[in-house]
């Protein structure tokens, strides 16, 4: 069953279940006002007859003579009045009877078990409540027994057929109206329920029309996925699921889209490693076929191609180590933690740069401070960085490098004054296999692995790799880093 349906059959059902309760309470309410009405006809006709019959009076000279019998007569055959009294013996039986309008069949000496108690009143009849005799012309009756001074019993009837008649007209008119009132409220809680849920129909229809066309493949999924739903009033339910849907959209729109980057980078680094693989293999083939045909005989020719296959096979075995040491990072394999001091490592590394480019101003500035983290791994980034430094800048470009402490944060910066690097190359700097200057990275025998290392040693120590820089005005290559969170012994070194 539909929400809409369930929503209109409960709505139904409340109104309903109010609307029948209010007749059957009116109902019950009438019924008890005009016995009560009845119940005081007959206190009031007692009232009036019981003088009389005390005074010697009979019932037939009541109706003849008295003044009150005229009365008795009219309103009694009229129905809206007692229209019957009976006097019995001490024993039950009938002593006199007057009738206007019919009168209940009652037996002829009635039981003791219905007669009143001693100086009180009896009510009786199937519209009291009470117990009563069955009747004479199947009406209804309302009776009143009580004792007379003399010791006899005086019953007093009324008919109910007035009473009767006002309450089944009133019965039928409310339940007449009751049902009016159901159809009119049905039909308009249908329409409400129906216009309320309007916002929800609009949001599943384009739901599942974006779940359809997001099965597809190619263009269409990724089209879909760009699609939102129309939320309704925010302040309602149904403007909220429709702002949470289209957020969930969103999420899933962006997940798309990094699964699509992820396979294009995962294709372009496959191939970027398969060339970069193929180009040693294919230069230690050429070398072992040039030694085929005859360099072994010829001692400088054999010595230059022997050199030259171990060149090659050391420079695929370096493009190998990095492609595995990415792989294990990417499987987040758990590095050693140690504590360390970042600036020990800086130091040597800034030494071991001076030996290799002697010409090159090359600064160090350090605060103490201990990390826990790889050191070999760490040593590794700074060697990168500096690498990149002398292969991306002119000869004798100043470079610094700067270990400091921002906060819970550790922060090496190696800086140059360099060329700097475009919007563009900012953005890919960290990509495995790019290359700002792809020929000059090959001749110098760089895969564009380097930065890529720096980026997931720096993230697997829980910290990241940023970088800062604009044309002409040189590069800044920061890591940050968590600093160690109990105090150690910082080692003492020297520069």
């Amino acid at each position: 069953m539909s929400l809409r349906a369930r929503l209109t059959l409960t709505v139904l059902l409340l109104l309903a279940g109010g609307l029948v309760g209010v007749p059957l309470a009116t109902w019950g309410v009438t019924k008890d006002v005009t016995a009560e009405r009845g119940r005081v006809q007959l206190d009031t006709a007692a009232r009036v007859v019981t003088p009389m019959l005390a005074a010697g009076t009979s019932l037939s000279d009541v109706s003849r003579d008295a003044p009150a019998g005229t009365m008795l007569r009219a309103v009694g055959a009229a129905g809206g009045a007692p229209s019957f009294f009976e006097v019995r013996e001490r024993d039950g039986t009938v002593a006199e009877t007057l009738a206007y309008d019919g009168a209940p069949k009652l037996p002829a000496k009635m039981p003791a078990e219905l007669f009143p108690p001693p100086g009180g009143v009896r009510y009786g009849g199937d519209k009291s409540g009470g117990k009563g005799p069955p009747l004479a012309d199947g009406g209804a009756w309302h009776l009143r027994a009580s004792w007379l001074p003399d010791g006899r019993l005086l019953l007093v009837g009324v008919r109910t057929r007035e009473m009767d008649s006002l309450v089944g007209r009133l019965t039928g008119v409310q339940s007449a109206i009751t049902m009016l009132a159901l159809v009119v409220l049905a039909v308009i809680a249908f329409r409400a329920i129906r216009r309320v849920l309007r916002p929800l129909d609009a949001i599943a229809a384009e739901a599942g029309a974006i779940g359809r066309a997001a099965a597809a493949d190619g263009g269409e999924a990724a089209e879909a996925l760009r699609r939102r739903v129309e939320p309704a009033d925010e302040r309602s339910e149904a403007g909220r699921l429709g702002l949470a849907l289209n957020a969930m959209l969103g999420r899933i729109e962006a997940a798309f889209r990094e699964r699509e980057a992820s396979e294009e980078r995962l294709r372009r680094f496959v191939a970027d490693a398969s060339h970069e693989l193929r180009t040693p293999v294919a230069a230690i083939r050429g070398y072992a076929e040039l030694f085929r045909r005859g360099a072994a005989s010829r001692p400088d020719d054999l010595a230059k191609t022997m050199s030259r296959i171990e060149s090659e096979a050391t420079r695929m075995g370096v493009l190998v180590d990095e492609l595995l040491l990415l792989a294990r990072l990417d499987q987040g394999r758990p590095l050693q933690r140690d504590p360390i001091e970042p600036g020990a490592l800086a130091a040597e590394a800034v030494a071991a740069a001076r030996a290799v480019d002697p010409g090159r101003p090359l600064t160090l500035s350090v605060t103490p401070v201990v990390v826990l983290g790889d050191a070999m791994r760490l040593r590794q980034v700074l060697d990168n960085l500096l690498a990149n430094v002398r292969g991306h800048t002119p000869p004798g470009t100043p470079a610094s490098v700067r270990v400091a402490v921002e906060g819970d944060t550790v922060v090496i910066e190696v800086a140059d004054e360099g060329p700097g690097l475009t919007p563009e190359q900012r953005a890919r700097v960290f990509e495995r296999f790019y290359r700002a200057d792809p020929g000059r990275s090959r001749d110098r025998g760089g895969a564009g692995l380097g930065l890529a290392i720096v980026a997931a040693v720096a993230a697997a120590h829980g910290g990241e790799a940023t970088v800062r820089s604009e044309p002409g005005r040189g590069a800044a290559f920061t890591i940050r880093l968590p600093k160690a969170p109990t105090p150690a012994p910082v080692p003492t070194f020297s520069i």
